[in-house]
């Protein structure tokens, strides 16, 4: 298990490094207050803000972040690899569907790309996921009384049949269905200039000495590499100087937008039951994931890893990650990527850093 001590000023330089690369490199991280904070007052107004799913700080006048998420349901099977518009994003929801496979919730906010996909259908643990970030979810259909959860949320529902005729949804030719379907993001937020942005989510770390809370990459243990075991599929991140970088059943996952590797400031991994009891005619068991209640997880960010409980009272609220002591636990600026591992079927694998001796350290005698 993970000990954990309190914030120190030593985490200072973890938050330099954490903007370095990815979709950190949109805001800037100095000056992070916890999730949410506003900027520090003055006589005139202020020239920034903080974004709310991530605590990077950008301009004032940020179009993206004076609207609502754009939430998307994201096909990760073979064949919709490698999606486009994942390294954008400020939250992802890794899921596991059917057959053991998973599909990612995905959620942008502070960036808002031209176009990301390939959409696919909802399932019934996405409304408790989707619906505390408020504002739009695109999807591609699904069976009837997920639909209707999920229409029951109070969130847009996008899918081709709201969207014809907009402009905000497409099929593209370059792919074969059912994988083509794409969502024109920054059209559809554009086109919902009635719907609030989202809350703030989480805690980042901040400059303050406040002895409520922790900071993950000050009180974690050092590790090199987290994989997390679905019953057919495996995520793995490793640790790369400032961020984690993602490979999916061995091969390195890529955005289809930039080329490059996936990847996260933080990874949080979240042990979760499985309710199987809807049974499809045709498909079969279809899973859901029980996010509602209370379960034991672990923060990966700067580096390290914190053992947490994580807690979600109810659909419309945020989970909240807390260390043994009760203490609200930090992580660093920047986007951050959940991985839902059910207890009963998933594995997760943490290999340790190897830290050098400090120097001047004597060697053992022979």
């Amino acid at each position: 298990m993970f000990s954990s001590t309190r914030i120190t000023k030593s985490l200072f330089a973890l938050i330099a490094l954490a903007s370095v690369g990815g979709c950190a490199t949109a805001g800037s991280p100095l000056g992070i207050g916890s999730g949410g904070n506003d900027a520090t007052p003055s006589a005139s107004a202020p020239s920034t803000q903080i974004a709310p799913l991530t605590g990077l700080v950008f301009p004032a006048d940020s179009k993206f972040l004076a609207g609502p998420v754009v939430m998307g349901k994201i096909d990760n099977s073979p064949e919709a690899r490698p999606q486009q518009g994942l390294n954008s994003t400020d939250i992802v929801i890794d899921e596991m569907v059917e057959g053991g496979l998973t599909r990612f919730l995905a959620i942008w906010h502070s960036n808002q790309p031209t176009e990301f996909g390939p959409l696919r259908s909802v399932r019934p643990m996405d409304p408790d996921l989707a619906t505390a970030f408020g504002g739009i979810i695109a999807y591609s259909g699904g069976q009837r009384p997920f639909v209707a959860a999920m229409k029951a949320t109070g969130l847009y529902n996008a899918d081709e049949t709201s969207e014809a005729g907009k402009g905000t949804m497409e099929r593209v030719s370059n792919r074969v269905a059912p994988h083509n379907l794409f969502v024109k993001a920054q059209a559809l937020q554009a086109a919902h200039p009635e719907l609030s942005p989202p809350k703030p989510f989480l805690s980042f770390v901040s400059d303050s000495n406040d002895a409520s809370v922790v900071s993950a990459p000050t009180a974690g243990q050092p590790v090199s590499e987290v994989k997390a075991q679905f019953p057919a599929a495996t995520a793995t991140w490793d640790w790369k100087k400032t961020r984690w970088v993602r490979t999916q059943d061995g091969k390195a996952l890529t955005d289809a937008a930039d080329g490059k590797q996936i990847s996260a400031v933080n990874v949080v991994v979240l042990r979760v039951a499985v309710d199987r009891s809807y049974r499809d005619p045709k498909y079969g068991y279809v899973p859901k994931t029980l996010l509602e209640g209370t379960g034991k997880g672990t923060v990966f960010s700067g580096g390290k890893a914190l053992d947490v409980t994580w807690t979600k009272t109810s659909q419309t609220s945020y989970v909240q990650l807390t260390d043994r002591d009760g203490s609200n636990v930090q992580l660093l600026p920047g986007n951050t990527w959940f991985e839902l591992v059910p207890s009963d079927v998933g594995k997760v694998t943490v290999t340790p850093a190897v830290v050098p001796a400090p120097s001047g350290t004597p060697k053992p005698k022979s």
